[in-house]
């Protein structure tokens, strides 16, 4: 992972686009790969393309790329974030004053998770924290349940914990319908649409839960907003995403903690089933 918007990852970009238009390199890529992707080639690369007029043969190109890579993976072991587990993140975000953004980003839809988990929803009730919102959870079925029932309506209701064993089991509970919106359209990375289908705001004492019918990250404020749900307001704010929540989120943040959650995007590759992957690959062991 290359979080770019802090070192040593931050340093690394800044001194590639420092070289570009210099000696004939026209442009340097640090392509960070998809870590979760069971393909052969899976993995960091650097791309520099150089003006064949000023490296004809491209030597120059060829060694400034292999001289980032070294650079780059002399860095390995730097470039990762300890993340806290549940309780430990929930222990930090409950002792902080502000609004505080935790990112299960081992769920992740946009990394190939359900969406669905409810290891940080159930910790969070068990521990009876108040004044929080998550989002977005993907159920479809509890969401038609919810128009069938209709805003104001109390009901037993399970939530979540439908796809997988990474999902966790569904959190059961008296849940109140809060808001419906049809069509949910959230904005999305860059200001992209991300459609989320038809949505609810469904609420167990103080703790308010997104549940859409399409699967997707949380991108935008007006996941919960459009749903008259104030996420700056909120104590806590649950996303379901690993970076690019963060745009949108930051700006109400007085801290932001990715947690370690169970999960499919999990931050742990070597627990992952890989068939395809070329090795040796780090962080896999050398044999």
């Amino acid at each position: 992972m290359l979080h770019t918007t802090r070192e040593p990852a931050r340093g690394l970009v800044d001194r590639a686009r420092a070289l570009e238009g210099q000696d004939g390199i026209v442009s340097i890529s640090v392509v960070h790969g998809f870590p979760w992707g069971d393909t052969p080639d899976m993995g960091t690369k650097i791309l520099v393309y150089s003006d064949i007029a000023a490296d004809p043969a491209g030597a120059r190109g060829e060694a400034l790329a292999q001289l980032l890579a070294a650079e780059l993976f002399d860095l390995r072991d730097a470039l990762g974030e300890p993340l806290p587990g549940i309780d430990e993140a929930l222990d930090m975000a409950t002792e902080t004053n502000g609004t505080v953004v935790l990112a299960d980003r081992s769920d992740n839809p946009g990394g190939g998770a359900p969406g669905d988990s409810t290891f940080l929803l159930r910790r969070v009730i068990e521990r009876r924290i108040g004044s929080v919102c998550l989002g977005p959870l993907w159920d479809p079925g509890a969401v038609r349940i919810a128009y069938d029932a209709g805003v104001g309506a109390r009901l037993p209701l399970r939530i979540g914990g439908k796809i997988a064993p990474l999902s966790g089991d569904p959190v059961d509970a008296i849940w109140e319908v809060r808001a419906l919106v049809r069509d949910m359209v959230m904005t999305g990375l860059a200001g992209t649409p991300a459609k989320l289908g038809d949505c609810a705001l469904v609420a167990c004492d103080d703790v308010e839960v997104v549940i859409t019918t399409y699967r997707c990250q949380a991108f935008g404020l007006d996941l919960f907003t459009q749903l008259g749900c104030d996420p700056a307001q909120r104590r806590l704010v649950i996303v379901k995403s690993s970076q690019h929540f963060r745009a949108a989120f930051a700006p109400i943040a007085e801290q932001i903690i990715l947690v370690d959650t169970p999960g499919v995007v999990t931050n742990d590759f070597t627990k992952l089933p890989f068939r395809k992957i070329r090795l040796p690959k780090w962080p896999f062991p050398a044999d």
